[in-house]
C-alpha cells in the first residue's frame, strides 16, 4: 500500500466467494495461487484499506468451519450471482461503503487498489476501472458507496441482477486500472493451468 492509502472508516471490504463455480469444479475461493487458499490472500491484501473484511458466502459455504474471528455475510436473496453478495453487504450494513473483490482474480495486488482508493469519488455512485477490453465498467472489483444501495434494491425489484448495467446506467467514476492483467478472471481448470504468477 503505496503513502499509507486508507479507505477510511466508513470502507469495508467485501470478497465474494459464494459463486458456484461450476466450470472450475472446486471452490474458486478455496484455490492456493499464494501459498493459502485465494479468500485469506485477499483478506490479507484487502485490510489495510478496510474497518473490516467480510466473505460473501452462499447458505452451503456458511455452514462450513470458517476461520476464528473471520466476517463474513451469507446470501440473503433467492437470485444467483455477484449482485447478491452486493445487495446483502448493503442490507447488512447500509451506511457503509464496500470495497468489493471476486475471489477469482488472483494476479489482483495493491497497485490496483492504491490506483482505485486514489481515484476513489464518494460524490458518485461508485468507483470501479474498466474492464480488461476498456470499454465497460468491471464490477467485480470497486468501490461501492451507500447511494448505490437504493439503485441495486430497484434494479433486482426490475428482476435486472446485472451489476455491470447496474454501473452502466448510473453516475459513476470509471477508472483505468494501471495494470491490466490484474482484472484477469480465472474461471476453469485450463485458465489456471495457463496462470503465470
Amino acid at each position: 500500500m503505496e503513502n499509507g492509502i486508507f479507505g477510511g472508516p466508513n470502507l469495508n471490504g467485501l470478497i465474494l466467494t459464494g459463486g458456484r463455480s461450476t466450470r472450475m469444479g472446486q471452490d474458486k475461493s478455496q484455490l492456493i495461487y499464494h501459498g493459502k487458499p485465494q479468500r485469506e490472500y485477499l483478506t490479507e491484501l484487502l485490510t489495510p484499506y478496510c474497518k473490516a473484511v467480510f466473505w460473501s458466502v452462499n447458505a452451503g459455504q456458511a455452514t462450513e468451519q470458517m476461520p476464528p474471528g473471520q466476517l463474513f455475510i451469507v446470501d440473503q436473496f433467492d437470485f444467483p450471482g455477484p449482485l447478491n453478495g452486493i445487495l446483502s453487504a448493503f442490507a447488512h450494513e447500509a451506511s457503509m461503503a464496500w470495497l468489493v473483490v471476486a475471489c477469482d482474480m488472483p494476479l489482483l495486488t495493491t497497485r490496483s487498489l492504491d490506483a482505485l482508493l486514489r481515484g476513489r469519488n464518494p460524490a458518485k455512485r461508485a468507483t470501479v476501472f474498466y474492464d480488461s477490453d476498456g470499454r465497460l465498467p468491471e464490477p467485480l472489483l470497486g468501490i461501492y458507496e451507500p447511494a448505490f444501495y437504493p439503485v441495486l434494491r430497484q434494479a433486482v425489484l426490475a428482476e435486472q441482477y446485472s451489476p455491470r448495467q447496474a454501473l452502466r446506467e448510473n453516475d459513476v467514476e470509471l477508472l483505468t486500472v494501471p495494470v491490466i492483467h490484474e482484472l484477469t478472471n480465472v474461471n476453469d481448470p485450463k485458465e489456471r493451468a495457463s496462470l503465470r504468477l
